[in-house]
């Protein structure tokens, strides 16, 4: 038996409705975790400061990945992660209220106690 997706759920509430407007905003998105890192090191019996050194990390096929930045590339990662995770984030919360909205609209199986 094939359903059409708004069979029996009736329009989606205005919450549904805007978060879906959110994630329609175009932007960038990306996986991972970048740092910005200092670097002491102790050359000729001082300490020198290096850096700082500019890191993206993430799994990739399974394995952890690596590559250095430069502070343009650094700066706009960091907004890409960061919109990423805010659209994680939406997704999970439309996906609750999509889950909710099926159980108490649709008639569900009846209980033996």
């Amino acid at each position: 038996m094939r359903l059409k997706t708004s069979l029996g759920l009736g329009s989606p509430p205005p919450a549904y409705a805007r978060l879906l407007r959110q994630l329609a905003r175009p932007r960038w998105l990306a996986q991972g975790t970048v740092v910005c890192r200092p670097l002491r090191r102790r050359v000729g019996g001082q300490w020198i400061n290096k850096g700082p050194y500019y890191l993206w990390t993430a799994k990739r096929e399974g394995k952890t990945v690596c590559y250095a930045l430069s502070k343009a590339q650094y700066l706009l990662a960091q907004h890409a992660i960061a919109a990423n995770r805010q659209v994680m984030k939406i997704l999970a919360q439309l996906q609750a209220m999509t889950l909710e909205r099926i159980r108490t609209t649709l008639p569900g199986v009846k209980k033996r106690k």
